[in-house]
C-alpha cells in the first residue's frame, strides 16, 4: 500500500479479517489493493479532503465501517446466509441448558434456591426457543444495517464538511464585527471627551466587543471539534491536519429534475430500513410476526413517501432563500460601489464607511451560506431517494 501522511487504525478484509500492524505513518485500507487503481489509491491517501472522495474515505478508512466489515464476516462464517443456523443456534442454547438440569431431592436442603434457578433457566429455555421460532435476521438484514450504518456515517462527513465552510464564513463574518466594534469604542470614547456620549454610551459599546470577542472564541472552538469529527470520520487522527478542499456549486439544474412524487417508489426501493423489514418478513414463520412487519412496512411507506416531499420542500425553500440572498449580495455591491467613491473623496468619515462595509460584507457573506446550504439540501434529497429516507 502507499505510505500517507495520516495514521489510520484500518484492517485488511483481504487477510480474512486478520489484524494487521502499521507504523504510524502508514495506512492499511479495507479494500486490497487491487480493488482500485494506482490513480484513485494516490488520490485517497494524498492528505487532503476531496468532497468528492467521501464516500471512499468512509469505505476505506473509517474505523466503524471496518470493524462492521469485520462482524459481517464472522457472522457470515458462524451463521451462513440463512437465518436456520441463527434459529438453531437458540436451540442449541435452549437444549444445551435443559440437558444440564439437574432437579434436587425434595429432601434438599437447599431445595429451594436451586429450584429457583431452575424455574429462572426454564424461562429462559422457553425465551430461547421462541426467538428461535420467531427467527427473521440473516445475513442480509446484517448487510443491510451495516450498509445503512456506512451510507449515514458518509452522509454526516459532507455535512460536516458543509458545515467546516460555514462556521469559516461565521468566523469571518464576526471578526469584521469586530473590527467594526473596535472603531466604534474608539469613536464613542472620542465623543465622550467632546461631552457628545456618556459612561453609558462607552460601556455598552466596550459590552458589545466583549461579545463579538467571545462569538469570535465560539466560533473557533466549534471549527475545531467539527473538523476533528471530520478527520476522525474519515481514518485520520484526532489531531491529524489534512487539508480540506473546495466545496463544489449546488448543481442547480438537479432541482429541476426532481420529480418528488415519482421519487418515492426510488426511496422506498432503496430504503434500507425497507430492505430490512422485507427480508424479516421472507424468513418470518409465525403468522404473528408477519402481521406485525406487514403493518409495519405499511406505515414506513408512508413516512417515506412524506420524507421525499419535505426534503424537496427545503431543497426549493434553500434555492429561494440563496436567490434571495444573491440578489441582495448584489444590491449591496452597487451600493459599495459608491460608499467606496464617498469615502475616498472624504464625503464619509471611517466609522460611516466600515458599517456600510459591514452591511456588505455580511450580504455576500450570507449569500455564499446560502450556497452552501442548497447544496446541503440537495444532498440531504439524494440520500432519501438512496436509503437513508426516515423510516421506522
Amino acid at each position: 500500500m502507499f505510505i500517507m501522511k495520516r495514521f489510520k487504525q484500518t484492517l485488511s478484509l483481504a487477510l480474512a479479517g486478520v489484524m494487521m500492524t502499521a507504523a504510524p505513518t502508514a495506512a492499511f485500507a479495507a479494500s486490497p489493493e487491487f480493488a482500485r487503481s494506482a490513480e484513485e489509491w494516490a488520490k485517497l491517501q494524498d492528505n487532503k479532503i476531496e468532497y468528492d472522495e467521501i464516500a471512499d474515505l468512509v469505505h476505506e478508512y473509517n474505523a466503524t465501517v471496518q470493524k462492521n466489515a469485520i462482524d459481517l464476516g464472522k457472522f457470515r462464517k458462524d451463521y451462513g446466509d440463512t437465518n436456520e443456523k441463527w434459529a438453531d443456534r437458540y436451540r442449541e442454547l435452549a437444549d444445551d441448558l435443559e440437558a444440564s438440569l439437574s432437579y434436587p431431592d425434595v429432601d434438599d436442603a437447599s431445595y429451594a434456591s436451586i429450584m429457583t434457578q431452575i424455574v429462572t433457566s426454564e424461562m429462559q429455555i422457553d425465551s430461547w426457543r421462541k426467538s428461535a421460532d420467531e427467527a427473521v435476521d440473516d445475513y442480509m438484514t446484517y448487510y443491510y444495517n451495516y450498509a445503512s450504518a456506512e451510507a449515514m456515517l458518509t452522509s454526516n462527513a459532507q455535512q460536516q464538511m458543509i458545515a467546516y465552510y460555514v462556521n469559516q464564513l461565521q468566523l469571518e463574518l464576526d471578526q469584521k464585527n469586530q473590527e467594526l466594534l473596535n472603531e466604534t469604542i474608539q469613536s464613542v470614547q472620542t465623543q465622550k471627551s467632546l461631552g457628545m456620549a456618556t459612561d453609558v454610551d462607552v460601556l455598552t459599546a466596550e459590552e458589545n466587543l466583549r461579545n463579538a470577542n467571545k462569538a469570535i472564541l465560539d466560533d473557533q472552538n466549534t471549527i475545531e471539534n467539527n473538523q476533528e469529527k471530520l478527520f476522525v470520520t474519515l481514518g485520520w487522527k484526532h489531531d491529524g491536519r489534512p487539508e480540506v478542499g473546495t466545496l463544489p456549486d449546488p448543481d442547480v439544474s438537479r432541482i429541476a429534475a426532481m420529480n418528488p412524487e415519482a421519487d418515492k417508489a426510488q426511496a422506498v426501493e432503496n430504503s434500507y430500513t425497507m430492505k430490512i423489514n422485507k427480508r424479516k418478513l421472507e424468513n418470518a414463520k409465525s403468522e404473528d410476526t408477519k402481521e406485525t412487519l406487514e403493518k409495519t412496512i405499511r406505515e414506513d411507506t408512508q413516512k417515506i413517501g412524506a420524507a421525499v416531499t419535505s426534503s424537496y420542500q427545503n431543497v426549493l425553500a434553500a434555492k429561494a432563500t440563496m436567490d434571495l440572498r444573491q440578489a441582495q449580495s448584489e444590491l449591496q455591491e452597487k451600493t459599495m460601489q459608491t460608499t467606496e467613491r464617498q469615502y475616498q473623496l472624504g464625503m464619509l468619515g471611517r466609522l460611516d464607511y466600515l458599517n456600510k462595509k459591514y452591511a456588505y460584507d455580511s450580504a455576500v457573506i450570507q449569500a455564499q451560506t446560502a450556497k452552501y446550504n442548497l447544496l446541503q439540501a440537495i444532498q440531504s434529497y439524494d440520500w432519501v431517494l438512496n436509503g437513508l429516507a426516515n423510516a421506522s
